[in-house]
């Protein structure tokens, strides 16, 4: 009988991807963890806050919110991502191990791995993109998460896919 894959929870994703950051990172950045998990009624901690703050590469600042393959945004993160859309700064929900850590490459923030088992492979962007609408993404964050304008995300929406 075949095992079963476990996923990765949230918390190791978050750990391997800060590990990831810290053999292969960028000189003048900086990948750290948001301890917000139990944002609950506890002075200064605030609900929605994403799982990384990324300083450096070419976003200068940037949030990468970090979900399990099958993790949705809450209303928090999404009003956060918002913000985030609204005031021009650089914002990725991400899936999986994987994903985040091509978020980081493309960002310059980590040192790109040609050929480790770690690399990124970008899907097909306007597949992704529907994706993301079709499980409720807003337009606004997935402008943001691709670093496009509204207008471009709004025209590979209309598209017939294929």
């Amino acid at each position: 009988m075949a095992s079963k894959a476990v996923p990765m929870r949230e918390s190791a994703i978050q750990s391997a991807v800060v590990q990831h950051w810290r053999m292969f990172g960028l000189p003048h950045t900086l990948v750290a963890a948001i301890p917000n998990e139990a944002a609950k009624g506890q002075a200064g901690l605030t609900k929605g806050l994403p799982d990384l703050l990324v300083v450096g590469g070419t976003v200068r600042i940037g949030f990468i919110e970090l979900k399990t393959r099958t993790g949705r945004l809450s209303l928090e993160q999404k009003t956060f991502r918002a913000l985030c859309a609204f005031c021009s700064i650089p914002f990725a929900d991400t899936y999986g191990r994987d994903e985040p850590i091509g978020i980081l490459e493309s960002w310059g923030v980590v040192r790109r791995q040609v050929g480790a088992p770690v690399s990124y492979q970008p899907r097909d962007e306007a597949a992704e993109i529907r994706r993301r609408a079709a499980v409720g993404q807003s337009v606004e964050g997935i402008a943001a998460s691709f670093g496009m304008r509204l207008v471009e995300v709004e025209a590979i929406l209309s598209e017939v896919a294929p």
